[in-house]
């Protein structure tokens, strides 16, 4: 069974005008499915949590018969059904027993399907979904955990790179760009406006019990995968199955050159520049003496201290 978890509010609309494409080609395959819209914050996580517990409390697990959990929708409300799933059974479900998760991306930056090659269009990547069901092509990839218990399956940091998407989320500009198939371009023209006022802070980071402590930071990003913010391969190393984290730190250097330097990132060939510097471990956590924003998978997670570990192979995902 496939179950789609629709989040209309997603991408202006994008998630909505997806599904109606994809929903007619699905209906002529007699492929067994459930739609579910969500209506709220935190409804796509309730809703997984559901599923899953109900797989879970079957007498017969039959691995042929595995439910999949399609989220139609950004890398936020992906996030969600990821938190939903992973808190079922107490979060120390197996997650064989658990439905497996994939998306049709209907966001603006969509970095999970990219990195998982996903395709961006959603006929095309209701078409490889299908393909992978058929084939049993099932991918147990890693997690990030916070220490208050939710997890990002993406990246989580602090500094301006958070504060970059706590201002996309919040701008009237992502709907509008959006509406031309241009949402990513807000991430570039907010990077712009924030950096103007942005302050970088000295920051202290501990990872796997070794301490590093950085000057004048402008972001740490800690990423499961390459890619933040649309495409921007902040970290072009990661690996969602290596059982570990990979951070990026931006330091030390003018808001000048962090400009001209910016575009850089879209490649991966920001890696040479002075002034970044790459940790690599298990556990990382991130202090500063004044606070800085922080996000997961893009989304509004306050301030630091950042106090992250890897889960390692605990979702089983389907692409």
């Amino acid at each position: 069974m496939l179950h789609f978890v629709i989040n209309p509010a997603s991408g202006n609309g994008k998630s909505l005008r997806a599904w109606n494409r994809i929903r007619p080609l699905l209906e002529q395959t007699g492929v067994s499915h459930a739609v579910h819209v969500t209506s709220g914050p935190g409804e796509a996580a309730a809703i997984c949590r559901g599923l899953a517990e109900s797989a879970l409390a079957r007498e017969q697990f039959e691995p042929g018969k595995r439910d999949v959990i399609v989220v139609i929708s950004g890398d936020g409300t992906l996030r969600e059904a990821a938190n939903g799933l992973l808190g079922a059974g107490g979060g120390a479900a197996d997650p064989g027993r658990l439905p497996a998760l994939s998306v049709i991306p209907a966001g603006s930056g969509n970095d999970f399907a990219r990195d998982h090659g996903v395709p961006l269009r959603p006929v095309k990547a209701l078409s490889n979904l299908l393909e992978a069901v058929r084939e049993g092509r099932v991918r147990r990839i890693d997690a990030i955990r916070f220490a208050d218990g939710g997890a990002a399956i993406n990246s989580c940091g602090a500094g301006l790179d958070a504060a970059v998407a706590i201002a996309v989320n919040r701008s009237p500009l992502k709907r509008l760009l959006g509406r031309v198939r241009l949402a990513r371009l807000a991430y570039v023209f907010l990077m712009i406006r924030v950096l103007a006022a942005y302050r970088p802070a000295a920051v202290s980071l501990e990872v796997d019990g070794v301490r590093h402590t950085f000057r004048h930071v402008w972001l740490a990003a800690v990423t499961n995968i390459p890619t933040i913010g649309g495409g921007m391969r902040i970290n072009p190393q990661a690996s969602p199955e290596d059982g570990l984290l990979d951070v990026c730190v931006v330091h030390g250097i003018s808001r000048l050159r962090l400009i001209t330097a910016f575009p850089r990132v879209y490649s991966g060939t920001h890696t040479s520049i002075s002034g970044v510097s790459f940790l690599r471990g298990k556990r990382v956590r991130l202090e500063s003496a004044s606070p800085l924003p922080a996000h997961a998978d893009g989304e509004d997670a306050g301030v630091n201290p950042l106090d992250v570990r890897v889960e390692h192979r605990v979702l089983d995902v389907v692409v």
